[in-house]
């Protein structure tokens, strides 16, 4: 099952393209990384405020294996205007027959 981690960044002003290098470097990183299927380069919201970094992994285990370390969620990193917004996203399963409804 796959599984994907994505989390937003909003950088300071000025400091957007810095950001963006670091991600496209880390994505670098992780290419290599055993259960590393795809590291996507990091994509810009439309009103221009947010990078968003997308690494696609072969499970959630491959994911916590790598050795990434997260920093704390309230966490506001120096160049950024507020604390990261990350998503552990799982592969939904398929839903099965829906039973018959009764009212």
């Amino acid at each position: 099952m796959s599984f994907i981690f994505m989390v937003f960044h909003w950088p300071e002003e000025g400091h957007r393209d810095t950001l963006a290098q670091s991600m496209r470097e880390m994505r670098d990183v992780l290419a290599g990384t055993p259960g590393c299927v795809a590291v996507e380069p990091p994509y810009l919201t439309e009103d221009g405020a947010c990078l968003v970094g997308i690494s696609k992994w072969e499970s959630r285990q491959a994911f916590l294996a790598s050795g990434i370390t997260l920093r704390p969620a309230d966490e506001i990193v120096e160049g950024e205007t507020r604390p990261r917004l990350r998503f552990f996203l799982e592969e939904a399963q398929a839903a099965g027959p829906r039973p018959p409804s009764t009212g």
